[in-house]
């Protein structure tokens, strides 16, 4: 059985009363991208109280005469908006199988994901994820959980959009919990199966398989009081949904008015398989079920007709893209396709994200793809800024996850996620922009501080409440013992 959250939990750190962030180099992230290069942030309890430049923040500090006041200098430092991982799915119990890779490289063939991708392939690889995630046991689930969410917490991601993961739903939750993220909790949702030599899809499990456990987590969010769960029922693949899982999925999310998120329009040859086998090509297919609204996240969408262009923009959907993944698969989204900034332009929300495979990959580099990727297929560096490219981490994030209210920038009266990122070494000296400099050549080992909702998670580069050495032998111990059980 998973461990007992509430004693977990207990070890959390304290809120303080009061948190004065002072005298840091401040991007709010804010629709108005405000920077202050001296500023400060204070918190109420979880909430942001006031954020602008250290003068007028401290002074707004004095008047209020706070007991308790916990003062984290900032001086040398980024202060940003925690970031927003809106697609992301727990896959590090596959580390074992990647450990044991061939160190040399060079007799790798294109993947299933590689030249327009293998539709069907991937589909059947999809499809066999539920199954061989049934043979982890909760232990190892919740040990794999922890490790792979506290690798989110400890790179600055403090809010994920779970979009179906190789791990048991309760797990991520508990994990989530336990922990101090903040998360939108999912279960795999594959019915179906596009086989090779037929056209014909085949089903592989029933409805209720899927939308009995989103039932349940809806039910376990409803019960937590933190306020940092949230449900978001997910398809994994356009491919992988039948109709009649599509109509459920619309059902639930309108009558509950959550967030769907899906990978439609990924790669180029997938519309033409989808419409081979269900009669029409994917964005088609969404809107046809029900599921193509504002409350659609719709993931790496980039191979779209002129028609589902026109059918998208009028959705109010949003989009996210994982920039800092494709060229390890061979995916193509952001070259093979200028729309993904065109829908940005048209005033589509796009944000980015990591994706999922057996190794973790940050937020900050994913904005670095983002920055840089698209500038060069525009051949403009004007395209992505380096602001708009923290906004597609922070704020745009948020607003995917319809989460942007409570979170996504550094603004009074929300959340108090932030994320400290020293900047006073060779990569920043005499810039006048630090973001350029994180972003040019920095990483995710440079995050700091963290904190949730007010609560300091990581101080100095370390967790404030975790024996991190413990958690990943845990983790090692679990991934072995699933890895070698289900070979």
């Amino acid at each position: 059985m998973h461990e007992n959250n509430s004693t977990v939990t207990d070890n959390l750190p304290q809120v303080a009363p009061a948190t004065l962030i002072e005298d840091g180099f401040v991007y709010t992230a804010d629709d108005r991208n405000r920077v202050h290069p001296q500023g400060s942030v204070l918190l109420l309890g979880d909430r942001i109280a006031a954020v602008g430049p250290s003068e007028e923040v401290a002074r707004e500090v004095q008047a209020l005469d706070l007991a308790g006041l916990r003062r984290i200098p900032a001086a040398g430092k980024l202060v940003l908006p925690g970031f927003v991982n809106p697609h992301w799915h727990e896959s590090l119990g596959a580390g074992l199988a990647a450990a044991d890779q061939n160190p040399d490289d060079t007799g790798d063939a294109p993947g299933p994901f590689a030249e327009g991708g293998d539709i069907r392939a991937l589909s059947a690889v999809f499809d066999a994820i539920p199954a061989r995630t049934q043979t982890m046991t909760p232990d190892e689930a919740l040990a794999i959980a922890r490790y792979s969410i506290w690798t989110q917490l400890r790179s600055g991601i403090t809010t994920y959009g779970d979009v179906g993961s190789m791990n048991h739903s309760d797990a991520l939750f508990d994990a989530t919990v336990q922990l101090g993220g903040r998360g939108a909790v999912s279960h795999w949702a594959s019915d179906m199966v596009c086989p090779q030599g037929t056209s014909t899809p085949k089903r592989t499990r029933e409805v209720a398989e899927i939308t009995d456990p989103l039932r349940a987590l809806l039910d376990r969010a409803a019960a937590d009081p933190s306020g940092r769960l949230r449900v978001m029922p997910s398809a994994v693949y356009v491919t992988n949904m039948s109709d009649d899982l599509g109509t459920a999925l619309a059902e639930l999310c309108t009558a509950e008015d959550l967030t769907f998120a899906t990978h439609a329009g990924a790669l180029a040859n997938e519309p033409a398989v989808v419409a081979e086998y269900y009669g029409t090509t994917p964005i088609h297919r969404l809107d046809r079920l029900g599921l193509l609204n504002e409350r659609l996240l719709s993931v790496h969408t980039a191979f779209v007709s002129d028609s589902e262009r026109e059918l998208l923009l009028k959705s109010g959907f949003k989009l996210s893209h994982s920039p800092g993944k494709y060229g390890s698969t061979g995916e193509s989204p952001i070259s093979g396709s200028k729309l993904i900034v065109d829908l940005m332009r048209a005033g589509i929300p796009v944000s980015v994200s990591t994706d999922g495979n057996a190794y973790p990959l940050g937020m900050i580099e994913t904005m670095r793809m983002a920055w840089l990727g698209h500038n060069e297929v525009w051949s403009n560096e004007t395209t992505v800024r380096p602001s708009t490219a923290l906004a597609m981490g922070t704020r745009l994030a948020a607003r995917c996850l319809r989460w942007d209210d409570q979170i996504g920038s550094l603004e009074k009266g929300k959340q108090g996620d932030l994320v400290l990122i020293p900047a006073t070494d060779w990569r920043y000296l005499l810039r006048s922009r630090p973001l350029d400099g994180l972003l040019s050549t920095g990483s995710s080992n440079d995050v700091d501080t963290v904190l949730v909702a007010g609560r300091v998670l990581l101080e100095d580069g370390r967790s404030t409440f975790l024996d991190e050495t413990e958690l990943r032998t845990r983790f090692i111990d679990a991934v072995t013992s699933f890895t070698e059980r289900s070979r």
